[in-house]
């Protein structure tokens, strides 16, 4: 009998008490990998959770961390801690944020006061004393980086964070090393595509989480541009506070970020013309997937093909959303979670069915019924 208690004792004080340290300061990614590990050797059915996440991202059973390859922009990449990049608390800025309006008529941000301005307006000060929710590297591998570029991207992913913390009410934000490498020349874009992210087919822009970094290619027009890097660093910042998450929504919010103009403090976003047409002629046609069956498509039959179709209902989806006060809940609920749980496998349809007034068919409805209308802009 006391040899029993001795040897349950040493169970405890050798394993048990170990493991429970070590599963309290683990991260989640490390912590489904332990509890797999222990179950499998103790010859125990794994449970749903830990079941789920392995086959999410491919997790070895005797291995803390591995890859996994999840959605960039047009394809894949592998990537590590399920796709949560580092980041930092937020910090108060002591600084300030200056605006001014050159000869041109073009507006201008910068942290750094702009010095003598030759027949330009006064520059005005604001967001003193504000957060600061990113640090910026701009890395340019072209000769002819248009002036106040830097400032025109700071500028729009500090109202990115404006809408996110303020009008959308989040808790959880992150500081997030923001990485944009600008390109100039077609040819060194695609070269340096081929080399860090060979799976992705686009000569705009696209992530790639490995680096962390938003690769945009220079066009000739400067506000196309400037619309690519919004909907890249989009992705940097959903990377960043919440690793993998569902395709529809890391590219419906950077569809949705990446058609923001900024006019003095007025942030507007306008709905996107094109992606309009395209869906009421898919759905008078009969042809429009469900947005049940759309939120479930896995990341390689979203990017596998008709990606017209499939860009058009993410942005759609989230517009919508933004358009109400409901869904505007909803997507906060959806942040919050995926902020707190980012390895564990997210239903769509599942948090829909829980969390919108009527479940999964009543969005349906509403969502059709606002496709045939003519959506306002939305104001911040």
């Amino acid at each position: 009998m006391f040899r029993l208690i001795r040897i349950i004792l040493l169970l405890v004080f050798l394993v048990i008490l170990p493991l429970s340290v070590k599963l309290y300061y683990s991260t989640p990614l490390e912590r489904v990998s332990y509890l797999a590990w222990v179950q499998e050797r103790l010859d125990l059915p794994l449970s749903d959770s830990v079941k789920s996440v392995r086959k999410k991202i491919g997790l070895a059973t005797t291995k803390k961390q591995t890859v996994n390859y999840s959605q960039s922009t047009e394809g894949f990449q592998p990537i590590a801690n399920c796709g949560k990049t580092d980041t930092l608390p937020i910090e108060k800025e002591s600084g300030k944020v200056y605006r001014w309006v050159d000869s041109q008529g073009q507006v201008h941000f910068s942290d750094a006061a702009p010095g003598e301005l030759t027949g330009s307006q006064q520059p005005s000060v604001y967001f003193s004393n504000g957060k600061r929710y990113f640090k910026l590297k701009i890395i340019e591998q072209t000769t002819s980086l248009p002036a106040f570029t830097r400032d025109k991207v700071s500028a729009d992913v500090r109202q990115i964070y404006g809408i996110l913390s303020r009008d959308m009410a989040l808790d959880h934000l992150r500081q997030v090393m923001l990485n944009i490498k600008i390109i100039g020349s077609q040819a060194a874009f695609q070269a340096y595509r081929a080399e860090v992210a060979p799976r992705i087919a686009t000569n705009s822009g696209f992530y790639t989480s490995n680096k962390n970094e938003a690769v945009v290619f220079q066009a000739p027009n400067e506000q196309r541009m400037l619309a690519v890097v919004r909907h890249e660093a989009t992705h940097v910042i959903i990377a960043g506070l919440y690793g993998y998450s569902p395709v529809w929504f890391n590219e419906g919010l950077a569809e949705y970020f990446e058609h923001m103009e900024i006019t003095g403090q007025l942030r507007l976003i306008e709905p996107v013309a094109y992606h309009l047409t395209h869906l009421r002629r898919l759905l008078k046609g009969g042809q429009l997937m469900s947005l049940r069956d759309y939120v479930q498509l896995k990341p390689d039959q979203w990017y596998g093909g008709h990606l017209e179709d499939h860009y058009a209902q993410a942005w759609a989806l989230v517009y919508f959303l933004m358009s109400e006060e409901t869904g505007k809940r909803l997507l906060q609920e959806m942040m919050e979670q995926l902020a707190e749980n980012y390895c564990w496998q997210f239903s769509t349809v599942d948090f829909i069915e829980q969390n919108y007034p009527g479940g999964f068919a009543v969005l349906e409805v509403n969502w059709r019924r606002w496709l045939a209308r003519d959506p306002q802009s939305h104001r911040y």
